[in-house]
């Protein structure tokens, strides 16, 4: 009795152990099968901007006016990033930022021609970076929880204007434009998570936050009252960031 008790314990034995290894593999095939993830974000920045909110903060005190900086205002940009798995702890892949924005404002001046209105805008058409990145996951990539760490390097862009004028009936004048536009480095260290919906490990949740380093500084041409024939623009984007995006795995 005792040897075929025996006997019957290590077919069981067996056969669980390999019904864990079935149970097991369809979401490591499934992984294999879709090395692909993609995330959209929704991300918030604070800039610097240091140079910049100095040369408002001088109008204001020149002229009076209280127009804002870019520290009174969202900066907000819509992201995508592409990733390719090489192992459960690496992934590699890029990322593409757009976002487009401006501060504006007005108030009222006296002056010899009456009251006039003052009014500020600084407004960026175009802020672009493309960043290739890598992704490091501590606890590897195959839990519902995957948190991460990243880095990446690359290039931005940014297209902006700078626009101060004084109108009323008798004046039209205009007293600083600089149109300010070229391409700078950009590098990005950060953390987060991915937090897949299901089992099945194909939609996710993501969360994360970084810290970037781009600066654009250079002399550009001016024109106006208030300006002499060319400016320094310095265009600090410096900062850290937070982001909320989704993902799928394909």
């Amino acid at each position: 009795m005792t040897m075929r008790s025996a006997g019957l314990r290590l077919p069981a034995s067996g056969l669980l152990a390999a019904g864990l290894l079935l149970a097991g593999a369809p979401g490591r095939a499934q992984d294999a099968a879709t090395p692909w993830s993609m995330t959209v974000y929704l991300q918030q920045s604070w800039p610097k901007q240091t140079e910049t909110n100095r040369q408002i903060k001088e109008v204001n005190a020149a002229l009076g006016s209280s127009f804002k900086t870019w520290d009174d205002v969202a900066n907000l940009n819509l992201g995508v990033q592409a990733f390719r798995d090489l192992n459960p702890r690496w992934k590699v892949g890029l990322e593409l930022d757009y976002s487009r924005g401006k501060i504006d404002g007005a108030t009222t001046l006296d002056t010899p021609a009456g009251p006039a209105t003052l009014a500020f805008e600084q407004k960026y058409t175009v802020y672009a970076d493309l960043l290739a990145l890598a992704q490091f996951r501590p606890l590897g990539g195959n839990g519902r929880w995957i948190p991460f760490l990243q880095a990446g390097i690359g290039l931005a862009y940014e297209k902006d204007r700078t626009l101060l004028t004084l109108r009323n009936d008798f004046l039209d004048e205009t007293l600083i434009q600089v149109d300010n536009s070229g391409w700078f480095p950009m590098f990005t260290v950060g953390a987060g998570v991915d937090v897949y919906f299901s089992h099945q490990r194909t939609w996710y949740a993501e969360v994360g936050v970084s810290y970037s380093w781009a600066r654009l500084k250079h002399d550009v041409a001016a024109s106006g009252a208030l300006t002499p024939g060319t400016v320094r623009a310095d265009t600090d984007s410096t900062g850290p960031n937070a982001w909320l995006g989704i993902g799928r795995k394909f």
